[in-house]
């Protein structure tokens, strides 16, 4: 019913009900992670959550603001609010917070210009618009670096936005999936899935300076592509790049043409079993078939989902001894030492 009568005194950072361990919180909230589309940024103010932290966005004649979504006040969520004045409303007693997140108004008392404390403020987090994305750092000072698409980040590429989907898993079981090969023919049955009697071709990966890179030939099972060439399969060469914690993009060649597709995932840890999926892709027409590769993306989102939220334990195992691995886990693997030597991700328990 009541905090503690020292509270502002004594609490900690993480957010109230926080379902990471304490060190993989404070790690993890020092990255970058998406957490809206732009073209969902309007007129009204939108909730988000990231690492259990609720969020609002909010768009002004500055740009677009993150804040938590908490009044100073009295602790209502402002996102309940509205945008006037360019500025956002509270809902509850009309106190208005600017881009910057400073009050600067109280309706409950006149005049109130040159009265308002300074520490009535929105807490507000460091942000960025970059592929049509909002990303948020819930720390100061980020880590890691945005990561860098090819094609992706080409202005005169038109981009697809697939619609976002949650999903009830870790983010880096959802990561992880998303980088795994060897479950194509098997889970993809409707979508580009080849044949289950392929086996996965041997292939390296290549650490790099934002994460992991490799390089696959495989076999689709459909021809997905309108790029000219006749036939119902397709020969493609998949080069994947990940970008720790929870972005990859995928550069699809199929063989034969001079053509290529860009598709992008990155996701936000809502919780520690909640993934909110962003996707986008483009490809060398410059032009792709909105309608197409959205009902593909959903298609194939819609096979792996189910896998993915099933998963036991729900959180990935870095202790590589867990599990039992086979070659084709080459990437996985690598991810999952990454994770620990390059971050401290993981960190074992207290004895």
């Amino acid at each position: 019913m009541f905090l503690p009568a020292d509270h502002s005194r004594t609490k900690d950072d993480l957010p109230r009900g926080c379902t990471f361990a304490a060190s993989d919180w404070h790690i993890l909230a020092s990255f970058w992670h998406p957490v809206a589309f732009i073209h969902d940024i309007a007129d009204k103010p939108v909730r988000a959550r990231l690492l259990d932290v609720d969020l609002v966005i909010y768009k002004t004649s500055a740009g677009i603001t993150v804040a938590r979504d908490l009044c100073p006040h009295r602790g209502t969520r402002i996102s309940a609010g509205w945008m006037a004045e360019d500025q956002i409303v509270c809902p509850m007693h009309g106190l208005h917070f600017g881009h910057g997140g400073a009050c600067s108004k109280i309706p409950s008392i006149a005049n109130s210009e040159g009265r308002i404390p300074p520490k009535l403020k929105l807490e507000t987090y460091a942000s960025v618009e970059r592929y049509g994305i909002v990303w948020a750092c819930l720390k100061s000072d980020p880590i890691w670096q945005l990561p860098e698409w090819d094609g992706i980040s080409n202005p005169d590429f038109r981009k697809v936005y697939v619609p976002n989907g949650t999903w009830y898993a870790a983010a880096s079981r959802h990561v992880e999936n998303f980088n795994d090969v060897a479950h194509f023919p098997w889970v993809h049955t409707k979508s580009f899935g080849g044949s289950t009697a392929d086996p996965i071709p041997p292939y390296e990966v290549e650490q790099t300076d934002y994460g992991l890179r490799f390089e696959l030939p495989y076999h689709e099972g459909f021809n997905r592509f309108d790029d000219g060439v006749e036939g119902d399969e397709r020969d493609v060469v998949y080069t994947y790049e990940l970008t720790y914690p929870f972005s990859t993009i995928i550069k699809i060649a199929p063989q034969g043409a001079e053509y290529v597709v860009y598709f992008a995932d990155t996701v936000c840890p809502v919780s520690a079993r909640e993934t909110r999926i962003f996707q986008l892709m483009t490809d060398t027409t410059g032009d792709p078939d909105e309608e197409y590769w959205i009902k593909d993306a959903l298609l194939i989102n819609d096979e792996d989902k189910p896998m993915v939220e099933e998963q036991r334990p729900e959180e990935l195992p870095l202790d590589l001894g867990e599990e039992i691995h086979v070659p084709s886990d080459r990437m996985s693997l690598e991810y999952r030492r990454g994770l620990v030597k390059r971050f401290g991700l993981g960190a074992p328990m207290a004895s």
